[in-house]
């Protein structure tokens, strides 16, 4: 699927040569500003972990980030592997599994619950400029679906232990997943009770800020590379933007590799005015920076990670 997206259709909208030359075009105000929004967003997804885990560093958390960052987008299917990943080196910071289990569910439910809504605002304000493509009301209606089924699943599952108890009993009922399922979906469900009651606002406040500056990235890129406001307006951007994220939610190649890439150019290419090959050029710098970037950067987090967690040889007994 990947190959597909970048022999062919990634170039239909516009060679890789004119985008290149797009590139190559940036000047130097705009370069300190794609440097400064890039490196906040490498970081903030950090800033999140620690908020929904209290004690835990802010280097162990980018470690951790970086690591399973580089996993997602290199291995099909990783997002498994990248919470088993998460779950060994949280253990190796002291973190308990009963933490780290409430963090990847808390984490992961709050950014799911921001990527569905993006959409329903995006679109109200598009609405305001401009009519909206009927493909850009349907996946905003789609992601308002979706964002009230997980709402819904979530007060259910947290209102009372019915809900978690039933959950239980049938994944017990799964040999190979262990056992006492009941017990641990009950500890889960009041943990995660009382972290979102004491730190939903920190949790809200870091998880919007990081599709925040996502959405500040792209827009960065866009004019960096000369694209205007008067041909792609910030509520175009964001409309392209979600719908970019939507398409992702499913994982068909890993990182959304390919996929985000068509799907983002074309979005853009749908809600504006803007030349192609501009489009293009900023897609990719948009995804070199939040796909490619945190490969090795990643990779030399896991390395130092495990140097550090090596041990080291034993020590010789006394003798005599």
């Amino acid at each position: 699927m990947a190959v597909a997206a970048f022999a062919w259709a990634l170039p239909a909208f516009a060679s890789y040569r004119e985008a290149w030359d797009q590139l190559t075009r940036v000047k130097a105000a705009p370069a300190i500003a794609l440097l400064v929004v890039g490196v906040a967003n490498i970081l903030s997804p950090s800033a999140n972990q620690c908020a929904a885990l209290p004690g835990l560093r802010f280097r162990d958390a980018v470690a951790a980030d970086w690591t399973t960052s580089a996993i997602t987008n290199t291995i099909p299917g990783g997002s498994a592997l990248a919470i088993a990943t998460t779950w060994r080196m949280y253990r190796s910071y002291g973190i308990t599994a009963r933490d780290t289990a409430r963090c990847v569910v808390v984490t992961g439910v709050w950014d799911m619950i921001v990527k569905l809504g993006t959409p329903l605002v995006a679109v109200a304000w598009l609405s305001v400029e401009r009519p909206v493509d009927a493909g850009l009301i349907q996946a905003a209606l789609v992601g308002t679906a979706l964002f009230a089924v997980l709402v819904v699943l979530g007060v259910v599952v947290l209102a009372g232990p019915g809900a978690a108890d039933r959950l239980g009993r049938a994944l017990d009922r799964v040999r190979w997943l262990g056992s006492r399922w009941p017990e641990r979906l009950h500890e889960l469900r009041v943990d995660t009770a009382w972290l979102l009651r004491t730190r939903w606002r920190s949790l809200t406040v870091w998880t919007v800020a990081g599709h925040a500056n996502l959405y500040l990235l792209l827009v960065v890129c866009l004019r960096a590379v000369g694209v205007t406001s008067a041909e792609l307006s910030l509520a175009a951007v964001l409309a392209a933007f979600a719908f970019g994220r939507l398409v992702t939610a499913l994982p068909l190649s890993p990182g959304g590799l390919g996929v985000m890439e068509v799907g983002l150019t074309g979005a853009l290419a749908a809600v504006g005015d803007a030349d192609p090959a501009s489009v293009v050029a900023a897609v990719l710098l948009f995804r070199f920076l939040t796909f490619a970037l945190p490969i090795p950067l990643g990779a030399i987090c896991w390395l130092a990670w495990t140097a550090r967690s090596r041990p080291g040889p034993a020590r010789a007994g006394p003798t005599g």
